[in-house]
């Protein structure tokens, strides 16, 4: 037994206790060494270690020591998914021996980097999502038979039309009737694409932002939710283009739902609580979560098993954090530019109702992010942890 090995011992008890002090801080203590380390226990790695730190430093209170003792155990446990460092030892520089000269280097916990933390909290995000119960589906609502609702129907923008489905169900207006008034909500490009994204990746795909871009960039037609000029050539064909409102680029989706409920004339206050939507209005740290566990449970589990999974993680990760911009990365900058522009050109010559300006459909590019900050998929994972593992416990961002 070493000093170094008491060290990490009494460190790795502080911590699974839901202790947050940094290791260089642990080891300049005195008592640090003051521990018996049992036979037999093994040394966790430097990223288990301070990914447990992080989250215990993330809480203000929690009323379940228990629970927290047991996600720590079970992070501690884990190496992470995919390919990563090899398990690092704790940097030394007591009295005595450090780790072993051979093998992965050693590390203060603190420098371990965010890619390497993210991986070992995925595998313990994903743990923790195949133990709970899975989230039931979400069913469609009905319309009436006899409703003042007129008729109408959604398209356009995946994500923000989910939203406002949702918001007017809830105020007692579902879409449905014939022959319907079309509202077609449109986003500019970037955003667009990354609302797609967010709902291939919510229905089980493992993509990556970039190689999303890459793969339509390539292609000449764009995704069906995407080509509004297509949805509206054909609804036109179906209603007429004056029954054809395009409605473009809303602040947000609750201004969208009060633009909508204007142009159908009904009142959008809610009635009823609100149902799920069908795709979340993630932010791109949460979509990024997402499609990487859906890249885990491609491997471990079934496809029935894994759309239950995935609608329990989606519905813990909907409150997760404010709305974060994306746009396309830079090499495709000139394509994006290029069909937006033709978009919106098709959008003002199609004798369509048009409420705002179809230029808004082209991307700015105004210090707007290419793809998600590893530090934000970091915080995302941290409180996904937290909320499935240590339920009702109080975070310090709670309290401020």
């Amino acid at each position: 037994m070493t000093p170094y090995e008491q060290a990490a011992r009494s460190w790795t008890e502080h911590l699974r206790s839901g202790g947050a002090t940094p290791w260089s801080t642990w080891v300049a203590r005195p008592a640090a060494t003051d521990v018996a380390v049992p036979p037999g226990w093994t040394m966790p790695g430097a990223a288990q270690l301070e990914l447990v730190r992080r989250l215990a430093d993330r809480l203000a209170r929690s009323d379940d020591t228990d629970a927290f003792r047991g996600l720590a155990d079970l992070v501690i446990g884990r190496s992470g998914p995919g390919r990563g460092r090899a398990q690092q030892p704790l940097s030394w520089t007591g009295t005595g021996d450090g780790p072993r000269r051979f093998g992965a280097p050693p590390v203060d916990p603190a420098d371990v980097p965010a890619d390497e933390l993210v991986r070992v909290g995925v595998g313990a995000l994903t743990e923790l999502l195949l133990r709970a119960p899975d989230a039931p589906a979400a069913h469609p609502a009905r319309r009436r038979l006899f409703t003042r609702t007129p008729a109408f129907t959604l398209a356009g923008a995946p994500v923000t039309t989910s939203v406002v489905r949702q918001r007017l169900e809830a105020a007692g207006h579902v879409e449905g009737g014939d022959p319907p008034r079309v509202l077609l909500v449109v986003e500019p490009f970037d955003v667009t694409l990354a609302q797609v994204w967010s709902a291939r990746v919510q229905r089980g795909a493992p993509v990556r932002w970039p190689g999303f871009v890459e793969r339509w960039s390539g292609r000449r037609e764009l995704p069906p939710s995407a080509d509004y000029p297509a949805l509206a050539r054909l609804w036109a064909e179906r209603v007429g283009p004056a029954e054809v409102h395009v409605l473009v680029a809303p602040v947000d989706p609750v201004t969208a739902t009060r633009d909508v409920a204007r142009l159908l004339d009904v009142d959008p206050t809610p009635r009823r609580a609100l149902r799920e939507p069908r795709w979340r209005d993630l932010s791109p740290p949460a979509a990024d979560v997402v499609r990487r566990v859906n890249a885990v449970l491609n491997v471990r589990s079934s496809a029935s098993r894994h759309d239950a999974v995935a609608r329990t993680l989606v519905a813990t990760l909907g409150t997760a954090g404010r709305r974060h911009p994306l746009t396309v990365p830079e090499p495709f900058r000139d394509w994006a530019t290029a069909r937006s522009r033709a978009v919106a050109e098709e959008l003002s010559a199609g004798g369509y109702s048009v409420h705002g300006d179809p230029e808004q459909v082209v991307p700015r590019f105004e210090d707007v992010p290419t793809r998600p900050r590893l530090v934000d998929v970091l915080d995302v994972l941290l409180d996904a942890c937290l909320d499935r593992a240590v339920p009702g416990a109080t975070r310090k961002a709670d309290q401020r």
